[in-house]
């Protein structure tokens, strides 16, 4: 090997080493990121203790930090919103503290109530009977709370009654037994109180349940987006957006659920990107946006495509980022069936980098910030990490178990050489 091909070749292995040092860096400040947003003065970034509020601040600051530009002084573009809360939530079963988000969940719509109830238990042969209506309503008029067993959705009778028996409750508080637990945001109160317990820690033979339900329902609630930008270096009035949804569910009594891979890992990434592109401007003008409110009904990016920042017709394409904490079994893109041609593009940059281990198509869905720009015409992708990390809408899904490994890295790089691509 002549000295010209070493040199050649040391300065491959130098750029290979560097690019792999600042990609480690990139992963450091990125497993940060979700460390802070999980923290416990953010409150799971919900409505308790004003919890969005305190992220969207952070991650203003962050963008101007960043150096971003700003729409506004403050970064924020605000919104209102109804959302149901719950300070305190306390359940007993015959005297044993129950863990409030492991052990149970109040239906997010649940009104507040409070008492000490003898168990009326609805077995799976109770609640197949024509009878169970009237049996239940019954057990709840002498001062018993019903627990209606599991069961399995494809039970369609099981399943049919325990609805009937629910439509035909107003002012009652009930129990449903659950094999798991999923918890979300609800924009409305009932009439009616229902906990979901699992199944596994109910004592079927139990005589007491003790409830305390604190709910605050909360109308025009102030919320906000938080958008930062690069200008284009060529065309200006043009826009690329990627955005982030940075809210979650908040607090639910004394539970916290903090969200680390919803979506404090694709607010990681959108800040990653934005330093990334701070220093290597394109041709468009990238907006960058942390929306609030999407666990709620994707109420930030609803608003902001009614009151858009950017003019919509000038958006050429939106790149949204949720659940962005795995990758070891790839990703799937939302609307990869609809926009082709962008999601072939995107799946030769993967096969000819070796990005990420599969790429998969879905259609349209309305399941995170990117669906309301789909409907207003705007080109736009979802993207989201497939992998073994299962905690979802949970207390488990926090910092403690999710840390960023290589996929990472190959994601961001994955979404950085397509946005360049769109210039």
């Amino acid at each position: 090997m002549n000295i010209q091909a070493i040199k050649r070749v040391l300065l491959l292995v130098g750029f290979i080493m560097t690019v792999s040092i600042t990609l480690a860096q990139n992963r450091e400040v990125a497993q940060q990121t979700i460390n802070t947003l999980c923290g416990e003065d953010f409150s799971g970034r919900g409505y308790i203790n004003k919890g969005d509020s305190v992220a969207s601040a952070y991650i203003a600051k962050r963008m101007k930090d960043i150096g971003l530009q700003g729409y506004s002084s403050d970064f924020l573009n605000p919104f209102v919103l109804n959302v149901n809360t719950f300070n305190t939530t306390q359940v007993k079963v015959d005297q044993k503290d129950l863990r409030p988000g492991f052990d149970f969940l109040v239906a997010p719509e649940a009104k507040s109530a409070k008492g000490n109830y003898k168990v009326f238990y609805v077995s799976p042969k109770l609640l197949s009977s024509p009878k169970a209506v009237k049996k239940v309503k019954s057990a709840i008029k002498k001062g018993f709370v019903p627990v209606l067993c599991s069961y399995e959705a494809t039970n369609k009778v099981l399943a049919e009654n325990a609805a009937k028996i629910k439509k035909s409750l107003s002012g009652a508080t009930f129990i449903q037994l659950k094999s798991s637990l999923t918890w979300s945001v609800a924009k409305n109160q009932s009439k009616n109180t229902e906990i979901e317990l699992l199944d596994s820690v109910f004592d079927r033979y139990a005589s007491e349940i003790n409830i305390t339900i604190e709910a605050n329902f909360i109308k025009n609630y102030a919320s906000q987006n938080v958008i930062g930008y690069v200008p284009g270096a060529e065309k200006p009035d043009s826009f690329i957006i990627l955005c982030a949804h940075y809210d979650h569910l908040g607090k639910m009594g004394e539970a916290i659920f903090y969200g680390a891979n919803d979506n404090a890992s694709g607010i990681a990434t959108m800040l990653d990107l934005a330093t990334y592109f701070v220093d290597h401007p394109q041709r468009y003008s990238l907006v960058f946006i942390a929306f609030g409110a999407e666990e709620a009904g994707l109420i930030g990016s609803l608003n902001y495509v009614r009151q858009p920042t950017v003019p919509l017709v000038n958006t050429r394409f939106v790149f949204n980022m949720d659940l962005m904490g795995s990758g070891d079994k790839g990703a799937t893109i939302v609307n990869g069936s609809i926009y082709k041609n962008e999601y072939e593009a995107l799946t030769k940059i993967n096969t000819e980098n070796d990005y990420l281990p599969l790429i998969k198509s879905r259609g349209k869905a309305a399941n995170s910030d990117h669906y309301y720009f789909t409907e207003a015409g705007v080109p736009s992708f979802f993207i989201y990490l497939m992998g073994d990390y299962t905690f979802y809408h949970s207390p488990n899904d926090s910092p403690k178990n999710l840390h960023l490994g290589q996929y990472y890295d190959r994601s961001f790089q994955l979404i950085r050489d397509f946005i360049i691509y769109l210039n």
